[in-house]
């Protein structure tokens, strides 16, 4: 009898372990359609969209009218936004993290109005 016990233990472990993933992964699938669902309208209304992945991840897929500026070009970031800081303007990289980088730096010079719609991958599957 206590061989079945050690044997199931794997089993159960294995069982927990999937459960705590998945109630950790699905808050960030939420956000992520959140995120979207906030930027379309921005998008849509002629927010400048920017894209902060690397030249590679911009060439092989984008969101269409999007620019590509990696995240740690700050200044060609400022330069492309422009003077007005106001200005609304929509990132997007792979999961939120560089655009999350940029903005600490962008929102440290005053600029107000960057929102951060995080994963391509979602804004791609919720396009209206």
């Amino acid at each position: 009898m206590k061989n079945h016990h050690r044997s199931a233990l794997p089993k159960i472990s294995l069982l927990l372990l999937s459960l705590i993933w998945f109630n950790q992964a699905a808050p960030a699938d939420n956000d992520f359609i959140k995120a979207a669902e906030q930027a379309w309208p921005m998008i849509e209304n002629g927010a400048l969209l920017v894209d902060v992945r690397t030249a590679q991840e911009y060439v092989a897929e984008h969101l269409e009218g999007a620019i590509n500026i990696p995240h740690d070009q700050t200044n060609t970031l400022m330069a492309a936004i422009g003077n007005d800081k106001q200005r609304e303007v929509v990132f997007y990289c792979r999961t939120g993290n560089r655009v999350g980088k940029a903005m600490v730096i962008l929102k440290s010079k005053g600029y107000t109005g960057i929102f951060n719609a995080k994963s391509f991958t979602t804004l791609k599957e919720t396009k209206p």
